[in-house]
């Protein structure tokens, strides 16, 4: 599959990256959604793992501009944010699920074989 992971801590996204990549995923890495929205139109992700608290645009602002792009694709916040509200707006925008850091990666493969 095409994976998008979009977070700006660096360690978390190559990690989960280097995990997927082994896994034999197609994975790209954007640490900005600004950035993230350009590269899409050529990546053309399946599944897209978006952090809530990024810089330039919140994950919900910029999930909310992807699902219009890209509604075939799956989007997942990954988050250290737990709380009803976050939960409830990740619902709100469309994404199709929201986990918690840290995420365990059985978790992970699930999903994408689902």
């Amino acid at each position: 599959m095409r994976v998008l992971i979009i977070d700006d801590d660096t360690d978390h996204a190559e990690s989960l990256g280097y995990l997927l990549k082994a896994d034999g995923h197609r994975v790209e890495i954007a640490s900005n959604p600004l950035y993230a929205l350009s590269l899409v139109r050529q990546f053309t992700p399946e599944v897209i793992f978006i952090d809530i608290g990024l810089p330039y645009m919140d994950g919900h602002k910029a999930g909310e501009k992807l699902r219009s792009s890209f509604k075939g694709a799956r989007i997942y916040a990954i988050t250290g944010r737990s709380d009803d509200e976050t939960r409830r707006k990740s619902s709100e925008v469309g994404f199709d699920g929201h986990l918690v850091k840290p995420v365990d990666y059985k978790l992970i493969r699930e999903l994408l074989t689902a």
